[in-house]
């Protein structure tokens, strides 16, 4: 299995993230379905990545669902629109996928964000439903479907939910690495399954990176090890506050950073590493990064403390 190289791309990290977005939206809202099979046969090689490294076939799957969809007023439409698409192609695994992740969608609309002791009671009941129509839905699809690691993706996401055990999620994900090592939101989702507020503690979540990293280290390096924490950090409330404590290894993510910056060395890589070092008090990384920045950041990686400007005055302290 070859390792991937970089490739050059004349568009930024954010405008091939929005030009896969508009393109993705645009054929799913005309409902032009034959385009969609188009764009998914090209994003689903393994080469196909962003100038950041990332799989052009997660943000296929990102660009289904616009942000201003999750509405119960939209979802007959759009649910009618995701069943065209697997009637005109019974056999294809993204118009499967997508019907998934619509119904893990639709439960997490019952549920909301908050903790579990926040969820109105009822709330539950059409919640677990909707987990389980998507995890019958996978099913029934895995014969054909399961060969794009998105499939496993979903399927870890309904294990969450469901509070699977640790065997089950075990020979999951074990079947997912089997069929494709690489795929960077297999790790990340099942990274998810270990935090403290699932079924999980810090400690495990931390093992189980090293061992992604481990995994996907001959052609990633310690890569993935920052890729997941990268994502947690942003997205998990529990990460804000003094992230490079015990929770993460400094060094270790720095290393993976290195790694990531080797193989793609784009400005938006960069940044989010020069943004993390800083958080990690880690001024010499720090400084330097900046450096190759120069008076160009990327704003949209700095979108909350501590600033761009924040650690441009920090480095020129003494």
């Amino acid at each position: 299995m070859p390792c991937v190289q970089a490739q050059s791309s004349e568009q930024s990290e954010l405008l091939t993230r929005e030009s896969i977005y508009s393109q993705v939206e645009t054929a799913l809202s005309s409902s032009d379905f034959e385009k969609l099979e188009s764009y998914y046969s090209l994003y689903r090689q393994r080469t196909s990545r962003t100038p950041n490294g990332r799989w052009k076939l997660q943000l296929f799957y990102d660009g289904l669902f616009p942000a201003d969809y999750n509405h119960e007023k939209d979802w007959t439409s759009f649910e009618a629109k995701l069943l065209q698409w697997i009637k005109k192609y019974p056999k294809s695994p993204a118009a499967h996928i997508a019907y998934s992740s619509f119904l893990i969608n639709r439960a997490w609309y019952f549920r909301g964000e908050g903790y579990a002791n926040e969820v109105p009671p009822e709330a539950w009941e059409p919640f677990y439903e909707n987990v389980e129509l998507a995890r019958v839905s996978l099913e029934e699809s895995k014969e054909f479907a399961s060969s794009d690691p998105e499939w496993y993706v979903r399927m870890l996401t309904v294990a969450r939910l469901q509070g699977w055990n640790q065997p089950e999620v075990n020979k999951l994900l074990k079947d997912a690495v089997s069929k494709e090592p690489y795929y960077q939101e297999t790790y990340q989702t099942a990274f998810e399954y270990l935090l403290p507020k699932w079924s999980g503690s810090f400690s495990e979540a931390a093992d189980f990176a090293d061992d992604a990293a481990t995994i996907t280290s001959k052609c990633e390096g310690r890569g993935m090890y920052a890729r997941i924490y990268w994502r947690a950090i942003n997205l998990h409330p529990e990460f804000e506050e003094n992230p490079f404590g015990s929770k993460i290894s400094w060094e270790k993510m720095k290393a993976g950073f290195e790694d990531i910056i080797a193989l793609y060395p784009d400005a938006w890589n960069i940044n989010n590493y020069a943004r993390f070092a800083c958080l990690a008090e880690d001024k010499e990384t720090t400084r330097t990064l900046l450096a190759r920045i120069g008076d160009k950041p990327i704003l949209e990686a700095w979108p909350e403390q501590p600033t761009f400007s924040d650690c441009q005055k920090w480095v020129s302290e003494p």
